[in-house]
């Protein structure tokens, strides 16, 4: 677990990639697959744990969790995450044997809580494909000002929000979908001392880095676009217009044939583009799929378990007793 140049954001299992980017997983959602009836007995173990401070509300909604925690971490409540036990599915008379948790590593993956939950959660499911990664998140973090980077608009759907030149939020593909991107000023948004700025990409369960390199948006590094030999030949309004169109590419259909035509070649040759770390990926991946798999039996034998999630305290090793299948 390392933090970064400004002291503030903590991270866990972070990779460093090759242009000095920090990548780490900032939000997992694990499915788990109960035994029948355990469901239930899972919100026991949650009701008779004093020490455990939740807030709880209930959800009769299709497709939602009945049950649904909202699980406070620290003194003063100032970490979270998210549990829901029992789906509701369509037709059912009560919610399926399911329980679903949501947590960001980064800032709740060493817990008490968390640990405590995770144990009960594994001991009580099912032997076969107990346990899946629905989706998460990955950050790319850089120690830079927001204004040197855009997310260039491809085919997925496109929003924006912005504030000002250095607080400017981008989004490309579906809300709370795999393939959604968003590039925003991490210093403003968690108020930090030095500049940074942060690419969060929705990855799909636990894909490879060819499946995600095909997910990773265009952004250019403006400062390094600007500063290029091609783009400082231009003249000031041709410049303001590649400025334009590095924000909105489909803004060239605008201009005239020869301008468009020099426009779309100068587009097409730059080379100041963030680009994907596979090494860095395959890194943080690794942790992620640590995080969704069952703890191997204790080679001495007996019923201990060796609980091999990322950051987990090698000293502790609960006992376990796994329940017949059903």
């Amino acid at each position: 677990m390392g933090t970064n140049v400004q002291g503030k954001i903590r991270y866990r299992d972070e990779a460093r990639a090759a242009d000095g980017a920090v990548y780490s997983c900032d939000k997992i959602q694990l499915v788990f697959r109960l035994h029948a009836g355990h469901g239930q007995e899972l919100l026991n173990d949650l009701a008779a744990a004093h020490w455990f401070e939740y807030e709880h509300w209930t959800s009769y909604k299709y497709g939602t969790y009945r049950n649904q925690f909202r699980i406070l971490c620290g003194e003063a409540g100032e970490g979270s995450y998210w549990l829901g036990v029992g789906m509701v599915a369509y037709g059912k008379s009560r919610p399926s044997d399911t329980a679903k948790l949501e947590f960001n590593p980064n800032k709740v993956g060493g817990e008490r809580s968390l640990r405590w939950l995770l144990r009960r959660l594994w001991g009580r499911a099912r032997l076969v494909e107990p346990c899946t990664v629905k989706q998460w998140d990955l950050a790319c973090d850089w120690p830079y000002p927001r204004q040197w980077y855009t997310l260039r608009k491809d085919a997925r759907l496109y929003e924006e929000t912005t504030h000002s030149a250095a607080d400017r939020t981008q989004y490309v593909g579906a809300r709370n979908a795999p393939g959604r991107c968003k590039l925003y000023n991490k210093q403003v948004e968690s108020n930090l001392p030095a500049p940074l700025t942060r690419l969060e990409v929705t990855v799909p369960g636990l894909a490879g880095p060819r499946e995600v390199a095909a997910l990773w948006p265009t952004v250019y590094r403006l400062q390094d676009v600007q500063g290029s030999a091609e783009v400082a030949a231009l003249n000031d309004t041709d410049r303001f217009i590649f400025a334009t169109l590095l924000d909105a590419p489909d803004r060239l259909c605008e201009l005239g044939r020869r301008k468009r035509a020099k426009m779309a070649g100068l587009l097409v040759a730059c080379r100041y583009k963030v680009e994907f770390d596979p090494a860095a990926y395959a890194q943080v991946l690794s942790a992620v799929t640590r995080w969704a798999q069952r703890p191997a039996d204790d080679p001495q034998g007996g019923d201990r378990a060796r609980w091999d999630w990322p950051g987990c305290d090698p000293e502790f090793m609960p006992v376990v007793r796994w329940p017949a299948d059903s």
